[in-house]
């Protein structure tokens, strides 16, 4: 067997967070933020002056949320899913897992339930899972979700290390959905299965310590922001665009396509300035649609929430070709699929 897209959803937290509101919060000019990363908005979920979501806001209840417009999507119940992964670097617990924490409320029975921590390309290494599941005849109509958290995280104030101030203008919450089914081979619609990391030993340009075993509470650690996460902006400018590509043209070599037979070239947006990448690399703007000015970095499920506005707006018709692409540098890999529109 092989799988097919039957669904896809998202969902965005109402607040709406502006350069004007956060850049004061963060030490950062709002016009140096647009500058930098091509951000105007994003959504959070923390609440009002705390750092806590707003009720119903979760890192599940994002999940949740788009899994049932997935759902709606594709004209199932929770009754025809069998298989549920989950994507996120931001859960609601260490334990339980996002999977049985979703799970318990969409109210599946019966599920095989997995929960994947992975950041950019965490979306593909799910779809691979899938695929492989799928082939072993181990389900017949899986669900995958992605969702983030990120806002909570943030802390502001002069005594923040400046690369986590440039966090909390980039990353932002979001979730998004796909449900896939088997099909026999010949109805195959998604291919060119890559997920590669590219053996680069170099230190991570990425890292959210949080309170874990690298990081265990400890006198002094949360008011010295030790924890806090960490990105070296340079290193992933630097590198990520050839990532980028790197991975695009895995896909397309192992689908047998070329990049003139894509319509769209759907890619998490790690820190904007994409068409400038895209450029660089003879990619037509054309082909690369972005939405990070409205959304922020929303990490895992960068993809599918703009998959899924593209679709709702009716960009999208049968016998399209995407190109579906994402770098990661927290851990120097990249993954990705080819899927031909059949809706």
């Amino acid at each position: 067997m092989s799988c097919r897209l039957r669904g896809i959803g998202s969902f965005l937290p109402p607040r709406v967070v502006t350069n004007a509101e956060v850049g004061p919060l963060a030490g950062v000019a709002p016009e140096r933020i647009a500058s930098l990363f091509d951000v105007e908005e994003r959504r959070w979920v923390r609440h009002g002056g705390s750092p806590d979501p707003a009720p119903g806001f979760r890192c599940s209840d994002l999940g949740v949320a788009a899994a049932e417009a997935a759902m709606i999507d594709a004209l199932v119940t929770k009754d025809a899913i069998d298989t549920l992964v989950t994507v996120s670097t931001t859960p609601d617990y260490m334990t339980p897992t996002l999977d049985y924490v979703i799970a318990s409320k969409l109210g599946l029975r019966d599920a095989l339930t997995i929960d994947l921590r992975s950041p950019c390309a965490g979306v593909f290494r799910a779809f691979l899972l899938v695929d492989a599941l799928c082939a072993a005849g181990r389900t017949s109509r899986a669900l995958i979700v992605t969702a983030e958290t990120f806002s909570p995280f943030f802390r502001f104030g002069a005594d923040v290390p400046k690369n986590h101030r440039l966090n909390t203008v980039l990353y932002a919450d979001g979730a998004a959905a796909f449900v896939v089914e088997a099909v026999p081979p010949s109805e195959r619609a998604i291919t060119g299965f890559t997920v590669r990391t590219t053996g680069d030993t170099s230190e991570s340009a990425l890292t959210f310590g949080g309170m874990l075993s690298a990081f265990p509470p400890a006198p002094g650690r949360y008011e010295s922001a030790e924890y806090l996460g960490y990105q070296d902006f340079r290193t992933v400018l630097e590198k990520g665009s050839q990532l980028f590509w790197q991975a695009g043209r895995s896909v397309l070599d192992a689908a047998g396509a070329e990049l003139d037979d894509c319509k769209y070239v759907i890619t998490h947006q790690a820190t904007g300035k994409m068409h400038q990448h895209a450029e660089r690399l003879g990619v037509p703007a054309a082909k690369l649609p972005t939405n990070i000015a409205r959304v922020g970095n929303t990490v895992s499920a960068s993809i599918g929430i703009l998959m899924d506005e593209l679709y709702r707006r009716g960009d999208f018709a049968t016998g399209d070709r995407l190109l579906l692409v994402a770098a990661e540098s927290s851990s120097w890999s990249y993954g990705g699929v080819l899927v031909t529109w059949d809706r």
